[in-house]
């Protein structure tokens, strides 16, 4: 059965429509969580954003839902292009890794709260991402979801 959904990877967000309407759902998918935590999440500022979205290190794996974009996940080896990584400590654990390119990180995940639904998008959209790391990949992940489900509703 066809759900109409569907997840395309690029490596640069061309159009700036589609960059504002993705800055848009991340900075909408922090903004609540971080009015009930202590710990800030959602750490890249709009320009940093912007510099992702067109930054062919950066693998962006769209959502579309028929023709609207409602998400991405964010997916990268180049540790040093996101802020808040520590991409030493990762090449002084895992050298052999770190120099091979197998060490990734995805920075976020994020869809339109208007479509997490039963269509299981986020499940949809690791599995792409995930599945593109290849073999001997280590994935770190930066996700906020465990955290978000655990704080007690406002």
């Amino acid at each position: 059965m066809d759900d109409g959904v569907q997840i395309v990877r690029t490596l640069v967000v061309a159009e700036a429509k589609a960059r504002l309407r993705l800055w848009s759902t991340y900075r909408q998918a922090f903004e609540r969580l971080n009015e009930r935590t202590p710990i800030h999440h959602g750490g890249l500022s709009v320009a940093q954003f912007e510099a992702i979205m067109q930054n062919e290190d950066v693998q962006k794996h769209l959502v579309f839902v028929g023709s609207e974009l409602v998400g991405v996940a964010l997916l990268t080896n180049v540790l040093e292009k996101i802020p808040w990584v520590n991409a030493p400590y990762f090449e002084q654990r895992y050298p052999n890794r770190f120099r091979d390119g197998k060490i990734f990180l995805l920075p976020a995940v994020v869809i339109d709260p208007q479509h997490q639904d039963l269509r299981r998008i986020g499940a949809k959209l690791l599995q792409q991402a995930v599945t593109a790391l290849g073999e001997d990949a280590v994935l770190a992940v930066d996700y906020s979801e465990t955290l978000r489900q655990s704080l007690p509703p406002s």
